[in-house]
C-alpha cells in the first residue's frame, strides 16, 4: 500500500467534508474503490459518504467508459418543407431561364377565311382551328419575365379548291409566329406560379393548293420547285394572355396559358394565276389555349 498519501492525511488534521469528496474521488481515479473504501473507513467518519459521492460523479461521467448519446441525424432541407405542409421544392429559384415546349389549338372565332375568288366576288367560308406547336426561351428576374419564342399551326381540315374536278385540288392554311413575350408573376403560391403578360411580333399565313399529282406522284421522278401553289401574307400580331405554371420537380415545370391575339394583316389579298385568294386579310382575332413543359436553368 503506497505510503504517501496516508502520511499527508495523518498530519495535516481530519478535512473538511469538500475535501473529503475531493479525496475521495483522487483515491478512486487513482486507486480504486476498494482501496479508498479502507482508508475512508478507517481515517474519517464521513469517508461512506464522500466516496459514494466520488464514486456517482465519475460514473457519470464521460470517462467512466459511459458512451456518449448519439447525435440526432439532420434531416434534409426539404424536409422543413414537408414539416411546414409545403411541396419540397416550393423555395425561391432566383433568377433564371426556362426552356419552354408548348402545345395546343390555336382559333379564329371570328374570321372569314376567303380563298377562292368567285364570279361575285371572294367566297369566304369560317376559318378553321389549328393545331400549333411552340418554342420558347423566357428568362425571369424577381417577378418579371421576358423572352421569345416561336409558334407554327396547321389547319386540321383541309378544304376543296377550285379547279376541274379531276385535278380534286385541295387548299390548306398554316400559320408561323415569331413574338417577343413580357410576363408579371404574381404571388407565388407554394409550387404554383400565376403570371399574367403582354407579346408582339410577326405573323405569316401560308395558303397552298394542291393538286392530286401533288400528293401522289404519277413517278418517282423528282422534280425542281414547289409542288404545290402558294401564297403567302405577313402581318403585325399583339397579344394579351395568363397562364398557371406547375413546379413538379426541382428543374421542371408543367403549365398551361390562354391568350388572345389581335392580327394587322394587309386588306389587299393577293392572287395567284388561277385566281385563288389570300384566305385571311384585314384584322383577324386569334384565341390560343395551350399546355407548356419546361426546364429551369439557374442564370
Amino acid at each position: 500500500m503506497p505510503s504517501g498519501g496516508l502520511s499527508a492525511a495523518r498530519t495535516s488534521g481530519p478535512p473538511g467534508r469538500l475535501d473529503q469528496r475531493r479525496t475521495a474521488a483522487a483515491i478512486v481515479s487513482d486507486q480504486g474503490p476498494q482501496y479508498a473504501e479502507s482508508v475512508l473507513a478507517g481515517r474519517y467518519p464521513l469517508g461512506a459518504v464522500a466516496l459514494a459521492g466520488g464514486i456517482i460523479l465519475l460514473c457519470a461521467s464521460p470517462a467512466a467508459g459511459q458512451p456518449e448519446a448519439a447525435a440526432a441525424p439532420t434531416e434534409p432541407p426539404e424536409a422543413d418543407d414537408r414539416a411546414a405542409g409545403n411541396d419540397r421544392w416550393a423555395g425561391e429559384l432566383g433568377p433564371h431561364a426556362a426552356f419552354q415546349l408548348g402545345v395546343g389549338m390555336l382559333a379564329l372565332p371570328a374570321a372569314e377565311a376567303c380563298p377562292v375568288s368567285g364570279p361575285n366576288g371572294p367566297e369566304c367560308e369560317p376559318a378553321e382551328t389549328a393545331l400549333g406547336f411552340a418554342l420558347q426561351s423566357l428568362a425571369r428576374v424577381d417577378n418579371f419575365g421576358f423572352g421569345g419564342g416561336i409558334t407554327w399551326a396547321f389547319g386540321l381540315r383541309p378544304t376543296t379548291g377550285a379547279g376541274h374536278d379531276s385535278l380534286e385540288r385541295q387548299h390548306s392554311r398554316s400559320y408561323f409566329l415569331v413574338e417577343g413575350h413580357f410576363r408579371y408573376y404574381l404571388p407565388r403560391l407554394a409550387i404554383w406560379d400565376s403570371w399574367v403578360g403582354a407579346s408582339m411580333g410577326f405573323v405569316i399565313v401560308n395558303d397552298s393548293w394542291t393538286t392530286l399529282a401533288d400528293r401522289d406522284p404519277y413517278a418517282d421522278t423528282d422534280f425542281v420547285g414547289p409542288r404545290a401553289v402558294s401564297l403567302r401574307t405577313e402581318g403585325f400580331a399583339a397579344a394579351l394572355g395568363a397562364g398557371v405554371d406547375w413546379r413538379f420537380a426541382k428543374r421542371w415545370k408543367f403549365g398551361t396559358h390562354v391568350r388572345y391575339s389581335n392580327w394587322l394583316l394587309p386588306t389587299e389579298r393577293e392572287a395567284t394565276p388561277l385566281g385563288d385568294l389570300a384566305s385571311l386579310a384585314g384584322r383577324v382575332d386569334s384565341l390560343d389555349v395551350g399546355l407548356v413543359v419546361g426546364y429551369l436553368l439557374p442564370i
